[in-house]
């Protein structure tokens, strides 16, 4: 050993209560969950060199309180923007003690200069190999203040996360980072500047590690977190091939879900293979159905792929396609609000996340709006309640208005299952490689819990719509009444978040 033993404390800082990913299914699982443990400090575990004598302890706050008072020699605190106001309350706390804090992750890579005056050390970019030289120069008293990947790492590199500090019943799924990069450009992305636009795959062996790993840990369902999952067909179809051969040996198999482009609808071999493996949901980061909106912030080129047809197509693998939309383009008028519900109703699409175009910090988006003066504020990270930008083409109220309004009407119960029942009646194809009854087997504790839930939590203009929708799905095919409870799932969530006072008040300035 180098030196004697070193406590670390890595802390993921909560969310704001009112950010709709960390709510999940809280209420219907009967316990409190958060959406998924935090890889990367997982990761740095993984990281630390065997020759270091290093004991850490693992705090996830959106799941347990921070212990103030904890004997350690430093605390690791990593965050998103949105965790940004959380994180300088922690760091200013700790510091107060005498303990020094290390700070890392998105918003720290994003805005170095916000963050070095609350933490002792800064991590920029990714931390594989600067965390291992960070671990032996602080043992040794000799650590810097800065800490910064130059060049993107191999993801060869990357190990599989430590799972052994976190327990599967707190998360609602588990998360595994196939690659990163995105060779898109998008002007509102600040993620790009952070991984890079070179598509970096981890080898499949690795992968699967990692995924048999969360299974044997708990996990029922994971979230493949890259941002674009569908880039390379040949790495994307190798992936798939192998977790379909390992699921079908599973007595209950896992279910996955990830997030691509729409052009991801577009190729049928990859929609087979994803029902095959088990993918019952895709965040499809649409945007808009305007090319003129997608001209505005780089992403034109996505128009090749008609949202009218591609997304039916994914909705007919029995694969939800989880649809991401923005209002607040410059070409955007008050007429927006109305086009988004159509299309909705249109494709048959039951859950979709509307949010309202923001600047964050140092993108082109960013930079182009200042230019025009039309930088209100600082972005805060949360995309769902406000926006730092000046409206082109309508004023601010008509924004926030339109955009609560909207939220309020496709999660309005009558209008859901509307959709609902569509997207249920679109279902084509079946996958026959799994045993129907070990599958619905497994579902039964969650369709127990569901079931009571809708009965006896909610009002009754939603009761009234989950037996109908229970009743159509037996009437058009039995086999949906999993995905459908799945979906209704999803459904209490936002309907829950688009009726909570913090939302009705957002905007409110």
């Amino acid at each position: 050993m180098e030196t004697g033993e070193k406590r670390i404390y890595l802390i993921n800082p909560k969310c704001p209560e009112n950010f709709w990913a960390m709510q999940g299914a809280i209420d219907i699982a009967g316990k409190h969950k958060t959406l998924m443990p935090n890889a990367a400090l997982l990761t740095l575990i993984a990281l630390t060199p065997p020759d270091l004598a290093i004991e850490y302890i693992y705090c996830d706050e959106n799941i347990e309180q921070i212990d103030w008072q904890i004997a350690c020699d430093l605390v690791c605190v990593t965050g998103y923007t949105l965790q940004f106001e959380r994180m300088q309350e922690i760091c200013r706390r700790f510091r107060e003690r005498g303990i020094a804090v290390a700070a890392g992750g998105i918003y720290t890579t994003i805005d170095p200069k916000a963050v070095e005056s609350i933490a002792d050390y800064l991590f920029i970019g990714e931390a594989e190999y600067t965390w291992p030289i960070f671990l032996h120069e602080w043992t040794k008293g000799v650590a810097k203040a800065i800490y910064q990947q130059q060049d993107f790492i191999d993801m060869a590199d990357s190990p599989a996360p430590d799972l052994s500090y976190i327990k599967a019943r707190n998360y609602l799924h588990f998360s595994v980072q196939t690659s990163r990069g995105c060779p898109n450009n998008c002007d509102f992305c600040d993620v790009v500047r952070v991984i890079g636009r070179k598509y970096r795959s981890k080898p499949i062996p690795h992968i699967m590690r990692e995924v048999k790993n969360a299974q044997a840990a708990g996990a029922e369902t994971v979230f493949f977190s890259d941002d674009n999952f569908y880039v390379n067909k040949k790495f994307t179809t190798d992936l798939l091939t192998e977790i379909i051969a390992w699921n079908r040996t599973l007595s209950s198999p896992l279910s996955f879900s990830t997030q691509a482009t729409v052009k991801i609808g577009a190729d049928e071999e990859i929609l087979k293979l994803l029902a095959d493996a088990r993918f019952s949901v895709i965040f499809i980061g649409l945007e808009t159905t305007k090319k003129e909106c997608l001209d505005e912030v780089n992403k034109g080129q996505m128009f090749q792929y008609d949202p009218y047809e591609v997304i039916p197509r994914i909705s007919s693998y029995g694969i939800m396609p989880f649809i991401g939309m923005i209002v607040g383009f410059d070409h955007d008028t008050p007429e927006v609000f109305g086009d988004v519900e159509k299309f909705l109703d249109d494709t048959a699409s039951p859950i979709a996340s509307i949010t309202v175009l923001n600047a964050p910090k140092n993108t082109p988006l960013y930079e182009r709006m200042k230019s025009e003066n039309r930088l209100i504020e600082d972005f805060r990270g949360l995309w769902h309640l406000t926006t730092n930008i000046i409206p082109n083409n309508m004023t601010m109220e008509e924004l926030y208005t339109g955009h609560k309004n909207l939220f309020k009407s496709i999660y309005d119960p009558v209008n859901f299952e509307r959709r609902i029942i569509g997207w249920l009646a679109g279902v084509r194809y079946f996958t026959e490689l799994y045993s129907t009854r070990r599958k619905t087997l497994h579902r039964i504790p969650l369709i127990i819990r569901v079931l009571y839930h809708f009965n006896f939590k909610v009002p009754a203009t939603v009761r009234r719509m989950f037996w109908n929708v229970l009743k159509e799905t037996w009437r058009i095919n039995p086999r949906l009444i999993s995905r459908a409870v799945s979906i209704l799932v999803h459904y209490w969530h936002y309907y829950d978040f688009v009726n909570k006072e913090s939302w009705q008040k957002a905007g409110q300035k």
